[in-house]
């Protein structure tokens, strides 16, 4: 995941400058002190804690900093950026850098200042940020104003101390950390606060509602959470319009999976409804000793399929919402398809290796096949038996139709696979976070 990062980093584009900026393109300034930089680049998805209990696979798309959270959790106010550290190797993940020197950096920040639709400012220690604190409340109307606790309570108390009172009113004094709060808390970005009009403060505090959910964009979700009235106020939506639309590929891997499983529980019902003659073919007694032709056993695919309720019950509704969830790009869902599409074909086709070695050593070592070759091959042993019992029984079309379902298991979801880890993919899944 270093490598990802590095890599991001090296694909983020350098602003030539602040003042240059469109006119018409709305802007979020985003202040801080550099020594924030480091705290702001930290990623929540490479905790120890949640990589061990909470993570279903990390991929780039969690891969977020906190500051890159920030960005795109304010994104519905415009595009955030900043000046960079002059001496950065590379520009941070999150807002778009411009590189300014001693000499023109305050008017950079002047300038932006005025036209900014909204400004941002992590709480610092002590007066490194005096000279930023000072314009924005002289020039910066309050409810375009947010101010982002960062680090821990000492650091805010340091602000507070040393530039509380540059504010009309008093910042609020940060909140005693409760379970929830010490558990569910961001990585870096503690608290925000927002201001009414007459620059009364309101503090909300970052902790999410779930130990592990999302945890890798908690603080980009709960700043949307907490800085609410400020969207309402504005009259933006909590999210920006997603700006890719929904690659071809992802309808394409949705009609394979449907395709897949609707079409292996139907085979099922109709193998079922099916049983009697197969009976018949193979010679054997249709009704059984006790049977008879009253009909108890004339029963139709229909019948069967109304009888097996339970497995329609859990399958479509399931496989409705997952797939439904799969078509809106929500991560967890793509990546499960990702892993489904992986694995279940490397899971068929080692059980039909395993098979194969087992009918090669039945001769030479029974005793040692019977052991771990007949447990690994179970299922596909079972199930080339069932086909040969269709073909004998004059069932082909029921063997063709077991192997279109794994032909388009091995090779359909080979391609879904390549299909959900194309650039264009994940770029979609991304802008809809």
């Amino acid at each position: 995941m270093w490598a990802v990062l590095r890599g991001r980093q090296h694909t983020v584009a350098v602003l030539p400058s602040l003042r240059g900026l469109p006119a018409n393109q709305p802007v979020v300034l985003f202040l801080r002190a550099f020594t924030d930089d480091a705290g702001l680049s930290r990623v929540a998805a490479l905790r120890w804690l949640w990589l061990l209990f909470g993570s279903t696979g990390v991929t780039p798309s969690m891969v977020r900093t906190e500051e890159d959270q920030v960005a795109r959790a304010v994104l519905p106010f415009g595009r955030m950026v900043a000046l960079g550290r002059p001496s950065d190797e590379l520009p941070r993940l999150g807002a778009e850098r411009s590189y300014a020197s001693d000499e023109d950096w305050r008017a950079e920040v002047l300038a932006t200042l005025d036209r900014a639709r909204l400004v941002v400012l992590v709480a610092g220690a002590g007066r490194s940020l005096a000279w930023e604190v000072e314009q924005v409340v002289g020039r910066v109307h309050p409810t375009r104003f947010i101010l982002l606790v960062a680090r821990d309570e000492y650091q805010y108390e340091q602000f507070r101390s040393a530039l509380g009172d540059r504010f009309p009113r008093r910042l609020p004094s940060y909140p005693r950390p409760g379970l929830r709060q010490r558990v569910l808390r961001g990585r870096y970005v503690r608290a925000a606060i927002w201001f009414d009009a007459d620059w009364t403060p309101h503090l909300g505090v970052l902790d999410g509602r779930a130990p592990f959910a999302g945890f890798g964009r908690r603080t980009q979700r709960v700043l949307r959470r907490v800085l609410r009235p400020v969207y309402q106020r504005a009259g933006l939506p909590l999210r920006a319009t997603p700006t890719v639309d929904r690659p071809e590929e992802v309808n394409v891997v949705i009609a394979l999976i449907a395709t897949f499983w609707l079409g292996l529980a139907m085979w099922w019902v109709l193998l079922i409804g099916q049983v009697d003659d197969v009976i018949t073919a193979l010679g054997g007694d249709q009704y059984g000793e006790g049977g008879s032709e009253s009909g108890v056993h004339d029963v139709s695919v229909l019948h069967i399929a109304a009888g097996m309720w339970p497995l329609w019950v859990v399958l479509v509704p399931g496989l409705a919402m997952w797939l439904y969830r799969v078509w809106c790009g929500g991560p967890i869902a793509i990546t499960l398809a990702r892993v489904h599409c992986l694995m279940l074909p490397v899971l068929v086709l080692t059980g039909a290796v395993l098979a194969v070695l087992f009918f090669a050593n039945m001769e030479g070592n029974v005793e040692s096949v019977a052991g771990e070759g007949r447990a690994n091959g179970i299922l596909v042993l079972f199930a080339l038996g069932l086909a040969l019992v269709l073909a004998l029984a004059g069932f082909e079309w029921m063997v063709l139709y077991a192997a279109a379902l794994l032909a388009l298991c091995v090779v359909g979801f080979g391609v879904a696979t390549a299909l959900l880890i194309r650039y264009d993919v994940r770029e979609w899944v991304d802008s809809r976070l």
